[in-house]
């Protein structure tokens, strides 16, 4: 299948990954990486001229949404925040990148914060394949969720767990994975991810689109 070279990629990723994870974690990003996405926004959004509205409109947010994002004062869902990207015909990466590091495959990029300290995800890299594929690390803390919105036919995810338990929360069903474990789904449907276990969660994410 089409995602089986990726997964060989993942995995010699993993170790790298783990070694890199506590450094990533204790850095203070947020209001930088929000500065970013409130800086590439604006850019992007008048380089093609469109309102602020426009810009609503086409990805279906409000637009106090975007204003709140353009001036660093809201944390959008991930899903969302793609879709701004789409409407301004650059890929995920470029919105959230500092604009120096815009060409460079390797990220390392906070895009979403929860309510408590410990849960982040962290975009680590991003490169093409026959769209995209994009290299994350997240972390949750206890009690904390994420809920993502359906993405598009296609788009897959593959999940590493480094530490503590994550349950994927499907329509019908869920999905237990546990630390040293990895889990590939199909992320056309809704789903949430939740740490139900007694320790802070840790897992790495593969998007392939």
């Amino acid at each position: 299948m089409q995602y089986t070279a990726h997964i060989a990629l993942f995995f010699c990723f993993v170790q790298y990954i783990a070694q890199i994870f506590l450094l990533i974690h204790s850095m203070s990003q947020s209001s930088t990486v929000l500065q970013h996405v409130g800086t590439n926004i604006r850019s992007l959004r008048d380089e093609r001229d469109l309102s602020q509205q426009d810009l609503a409109d086409q990805a279906g947010v409000s637009r106090r949404t975007i204003a709140a994002l353009e001036t660093g004062q809201v944390n959008i869902s991930l899903a969302k925040l793609d879709a701004i990207a789409a409407v301004l015909g650059v890929d995920f990466r470029t919105i959230v990148s500092a604009p120096e590091h815009k060409e460079q495959a390797l990220v390392n990029a906070l895009a979403w914060q929860g309510e408590k300290e410990e849960s982040r995800a962290t975009l680590l890299a991003s490169v093409p394949s026959r769209s995209q594929v994009e290299l994350w690390i997240w972390s949750l803390a206890v009690g904390e969720s994420y809920v993502a919105e359906a993405d598009a036919d296609g788009w897959q995810e593959i999940i590493y767990v480094l530490e503590g338990e994550l349950t994927i929360q499907f329509t019908d069903s869920k999905k237990i994975i546990s630390a040293g474990s990895s889990f590939i789904f199909e992320s056309s449907v809704t789903y949430t991810y939740i740490n139900s276990g007694n320790q802070v969660l840790k897992f790495t994410r593969n998007v392939v689109y």
